[in-house]
């Protein structure tokens, strides 16, 4: 859809799919307690990495989705990082990388305070992109 007056997109918060608490609980608060759930119980390390990684791929489509569907900035950030997130806890699990004891831990941590961080460019600048 298109404003005649200057050819911008119109960008349409009500399609965020954060704003709807299914999808919001679906794309992002499912995958998150599924993650934190694998760390409680006991699995093997690769086991417990193979979670993570369909978590964080999931909620990485997600943000991707949201981005696309209503130009959230958050989204624009989110999106890659929890996939890059996925990538490298899938490398970690493959052995690519030295397993060392709070690598996965450490990967996870950094992969969400990168997730919140980007909430960030919001308050400064706007919402939507």
């Amino acid at each position: 859809m298109t404003n005649s007056s200057d050819n911008r997109p119109n960008y349409e918060p009500n399609s965020d799919l954060v704003q709807r608490p299914v999808s919001a609980l679906l794309w992002w608060c499912l995958p998150l307690c599924v993650g934190f759930s694998a760390n409680l119980i006991t699995l093997l390390p690769r086991a417990t990495a193979l979670v993570w990684v369909i978590a964080f791929t999931w909620m990485g489509i997600g943000c991707v989705v949201n981005a696309r569907r209503c130009h959230r900035l958050h989204c624009y950030i989110s999106g890659p990082a929890f996939l890059l997130g996925a990538a490298t806890i899938g490398l970690l699990g493959l052995g690519a990388f030295a397993w060392r004891p709070h690598a996965l831990n450490n990967v996870v941590g950094i992969t969400l305070v990168a997730a919140l961080l980007s909430f960030v460019p919001e308050v400064i600048w706007r919402k939507y992109a």
